[in-house]
């Protein structure tokens, strides 16, 4: 099976980012604020805010996370792995080796 890197390769860091935010700070304050233990309004106002900055604060770390994970499950790719006889502006593996 030949994996190629497409279109949907710069989507990584952005799901990982999207997952951080929303089940890791949203969610939990929006349960917070269902069951009863801070207002309402105030959870509102934190899941809000947090995610409006969060995003911002976390996206060097998922572009390092993704490329961790994406060279970890290929590790070919990475430049130091590669042949000498490879060309590093192909993106199909059959044209690389």
């Amino acid at each position: 099976m030949t994996l190629e890197r497409g279109d949907g390769y710069y989507l990584g860091p952005l799901c990982i980012n999207y997952g951080f935010v929303v089940f890791g700070y949203v969610a939990p304050f929006l349960l917070l604020g269902v069951a009863g233990i801070i207002p309402f309004g105030l959870a509102l106002v934190l899941g809000l805010s947090g995610a409006i900055i969060l995003p911002i604060i976390l996206y060097r770390p998922c572009w390092s996370l993704w490329l961790m994970i994406y060279y970890f499950c290929l590790p070919d790719e990475l430049h130091a792995n590669r042949p000498e006889d490879s060309d590093d502006l192909m993106f199909e593996e059959e044209q690389r080796r």
